[in-house]
């Protein structure tokens, strides 16, 4: 998961974690509190009512028109249950008026202390998907029974009309939040891509390219360190070019000075050793030069097609090898085979194993040249139907026919920088050398 995703996630995460543990506490508070103002409203309707009627006279019509006035304004709609049976108000049936009926009346007395008259304190009982307050007052003809009807329908809309706005408002938190954390992860991953982009670039040999040292503070310390890092790879470049070219210099003018003089001598089998271990000697320095210099020359992702890196080293040894009657095989699949090699150093390792085929195998000898991939690597295989490589010839240095011993191990090394590895094969007729070479990245 990339980095900037996972601010998001913690951020919209984190947010909803706390409106959620912040939204089921609420919840409850606005379901209660919704109930308690509802009762409060019927209440005071049902007082109001029993005000009205220990207030002063009246009579049954004007009783009548107040109820029905009150019920029109208020949500809870009020039932007056007069002495001798008559009512007011809204018609209570069912078990409501049922359960009205059974509540026992409290004691009497200035339940609201008003000075307005006798009037009782509210009663709330539970009924049919409803809650009654219930209040009982003296009138001039006996007691009376005031009764609002809270309906639960009503009480429940009002409850989910608030929860949806607190659904919305938390839902805008969660965005907010969103919000907030992309921009905070875009703040933290451009300077890093760039610093990764600056990273891809010296990596590639692009020693001039530089990270911005901005965003957060460790964001752009960790561009000051890498851009203070390429400063001492190019410092250390040249100065290993520098010690290179010195290197070759040094060596280069005494060695001449020993061909000078070995060609000088008189011809016979003397100078002629001396000349091809000279000649070794040279290859050998411009193999360790161009060693030295691979870092500059290929940069940290070198790739090639080695099939067709083996198609060129064997045109170039074609001709030595029909010169010496020998038959020749190359075998080499259609498509490329991209290892993790610059073409160059695939190319210098082919030379050493075809050279070492040519000069230690007599003439007429068969040599192959066979190139293949498969899942796991790419294969180059150099043979010749000689006696075979001893395995103490893959030891640096060390041959047991008179040359240098680096050829092995220039193949060698070059396998394994590529994440691969060098076999001996013994499969008769077939004797030689398997390069197991990486796969190039995509």
């Amino acid at each position: 998961m990339r980095l900037r995703t996972q601010i998001t996630v913690l951020g919209v995460g984190t947010a909803l974690l706390v409106t959620v543990l912040a939204a089921l506490p609420l919840a409850f508070l606005i379901h209660d509190h919704a109930w308690d103002e509802a009762q409060q409203r019927a209440t005071y309707a049902a007082q109001s009512t029993a005000d009205y009627m220990t207030a002063a006279s009246y009579d049954q019509a004007h009783l009548a028109s107040y109820v029905e006035r009150l019920n029109r304004r208020a949500e809870t709609p009020v039932t007056v249950l007069e002495p001798g049976g008559r009512s007011a108000g809204a018609r209570l049936v069912g078990e409501r008026l049922r359960d009205a009926l059974r509540t026992t009346r409290p004691a009497l007395g200035d339940g609201d202390e008003d000075n307005l008259g006798t009037v009782s304190r509210p009663r709330v009982t539970s009924t049919d998907g409803a809650r009654l307050v219930q209040i009982f007052c003296q009138t001039r003809d006996g007691e009376a029974r005031i009764v609002a009807v809270l309906e639960g329908t009503t009480v429940r809309s009002r409850i989910r009309a608030e929860l949806a706005t607190m659904v919305g408002v938390a839902l805008l938190l969660v965005a907010l939040a969103w919000v907030a954390a992309e921009l905070v992860g875009a703040r933290i991953v451009r300077p890093l891509r760039r610093t990764a982009a600056t990273a891809s670039a010296l990596s590639s040999g692009d020693l001039t390219a530089r990270a911005p040292e901005s965003g957060p503070i460790e964001v752009a310390q960790v561009a000051r360190e890498l851009n203070a890092l390429a400063t001492r790879i190019g410092e250390l470049l040249t100065m290993e070019r520098e010690n290179a070219a010195d290197l070759s210099h040094r060596l280069r003018t005494p060695l001449t000075a020993v061909r000078l003089a070995v060609e000088a001598l008189p011809p016979g089998p003397g100078r002629s050793d001396l000349e091809h271990h000279v000649a070794a000697v040279e290859r050998s320095l411009t193999q360790t030069i161009r060693a030295a210099r691979r870092g500059d020359r290929e940069g940290l992702h070198p790739s090639c097609d080695a099939a067709a890196v083996a198609r060129d080293r064997a045109s170039f040894w074609r001709p030595l090898v029909e010169d010496q009657g020998r038959s020749w095989e190359v075998t080499l699949p259609e498509g490329e085979v991209r290892v993790r090699l610059a073409a160059e150093d695939l190319g210098d390792a082919l030379d050493a194993l075809l050279e070492n085929a040519v000069a230690h195998t007599p003439e007429g000898t068969p040599l192959a040249v066979r190139v293949r991939g498969d899942a796991s690597a790419g294969v180059v295989e150099v043979l010749d139907q000689g006696t075979g490589v001893p395995a103490s010839a893959l030891v640096r240095g060390r041959s047991d026919r008179g040359s240098s011993g680096l050829g092995l191990d220039i193949a060698r090394r070059t396998a394994e920088a590529s994440g691969g590895a060098l076999e001996l094969v013994t499969t008769p007729p077939w004797h030689g050398v398997r390069l197991l070479l990486g796969h190039a990245p995509d």
